[in-house]
């Protein structure tokens, strides 16, 4: 009887054990389902010093006031060429994303933004990769996102501290436009975060033609990498 008790111990024992080791093979593939997502979750906030590097997603929406439709329609006409796809008027695509940004960002009180040649170095970069690889993230196959991109220009030192958000985008025909760009950005809580950030004091923008996806050759992708360093 002992025996057999001892045996049923030991049995419940390892059923114990089993159930403990199922429950944590559980959470740790929740957390790699968590984490995943965060990676290709889309819209980041990059803060980096001189002791390192971290990365967190940008969920916050911001509570602002709602511009009225006349105010909207009029300062528009401040961007040439916001609606003209991308395919028309190559060459001024970049300029008009960046008076679009500029301009929502205006309707709301929010300061101007100094361009930046190496984040619109590090933006126009990324776009053209992923154009060129056929994919569409934050990070490159390689696993490189915005802070080693903005390294790479020099944006991001080692010595000082810094700050970036990246919001991207890739549109055909109606949808390369600068407004629809910034449209689709604005839609969305963690794009429009990073644009009407008052974190931010620098801009770079960067559009390329092609788009990643070869189902459709002909487009605009765009990337526009902000950012804030102190040296």
């Amino acid at each position: 009887m002992g025996n057999q008790h001892g045996v049923m111990m030991l049995f419940l024992a390892g059923g114990l054990a089993l159930w403990l080791l199922a429950v944590l093979f559980v959470l740790r593939v929740c957390r790699a389902a968590a984490k995943a997502d965060e990676n290709e979750a889309g819209r980041r906030l990059v803060r980096a010093g001189r002791r390192g590097v971290s990365v967190g997603l940008v969920t916050a929406a911001a509570t602002l006031p709602v511009v009225p439709s006349n105010v909207e329609a009029r300062t528009a006409a401040r961007c040439a060429n916001r609606n003209v796809p991308f395919e028309v008027a190559p060459a001024s695509a970049r300029a008009a994303l960046e008076c679009e940004i500029e301009r929502v960002r205006a309707l709301r009180g929010l300061h101007r933004l100094h361009a930046n040649h190496r984040l619109s170095k590090a933006a126009r970069r990324h776009a053209a990769d992923m154009v060129r690889r056929h994919y569409f993230s934050h990070y490159s196959p390689a696993g490189d996102d915005v802070a080693d991109r903005a390294r790479r220009t020099g944006y991001a030192k080692r010595n000082c501290s810094w700050r970036l958000g990246e919001v991207l985008a890739w549109g055909v025909q109606t949808q390369s436009t600068a407004a629809a760009t910034v449209r689709a950005w604005m839609g969305s809580p963690e794009h429009r975060h990073i644009l009407i950030s008052s974190r931010y004091s620098d801009i770079g923008v960067g559009t390329v033609a092609g788009t990643p996806d070869l189902r459709f050759p002909h487009g605009l992708t765009a990337a526009a990498v902000f950012g804030r360093r102190h040296c």
